[in-house]
């Protein structure tokens, strides 16, 4: 089973997304640079680009049978989520597979968006961007 946390400040707080969604993609794309050869083009291999994800789902107003976290409703998420923003720190996003992480990385809210639909779920989509701490050495 797949499940998808979201924390703040070393696990300070942590939500459990209570529906995960349908399917993710984390995109990590290099800065390559194609250049004319003496014979034949060349793939000039600059910098990693920063990874970026962006996941859809619910967050429930109300009981469903199949929710893996019932410990906020509706509104509550996105006012969380908000006041993470406000703090202006990056969060970790982790996705698990039967327990195990598959995807551990720091990452900055770039766009969050919400709607209510006529049940009274908030319906949203995150767009996350891949956080580098910097080392001082």
């Amino acid at each position: 089973m797949v499940k998808i946390y979201i924390s703040i400040n070393n696990n300070e707080e942590v939500i459990l997304l209570p529906v995960t969604p349908e399917e993710y993609e984390i995109s990590e794309e290099w800065e390559n640079q194609e250049v004319a050869g003496l014979r034949q083009p060349m793939n000039i291999i600059q910098n990693k680009k920063l990874a970026t994800t962006s996941i859809e789902s619910f967050f429930p107003s109300k009981d469903y049978p199949f929710l893996l976290n019932r410990s906020m409703w509706g509104m509550e998420y996105v006012e969380t989520i908000k006041r993470w923003r406000q703090r202006r720190v990056p969060i970790r996003f982790i996705i698990t597979k039967s327990g195990k992480p598959v995807v551990n990385m720091p990452v900055t809210i770039d766009s969050f968006t919400y709607s209510e639909d006529k049940s009274g779920d908030i319906k949203y989509t995150l767009d996350l961007k891949e956080f580098i701490f910097v080392e001082v050495v």
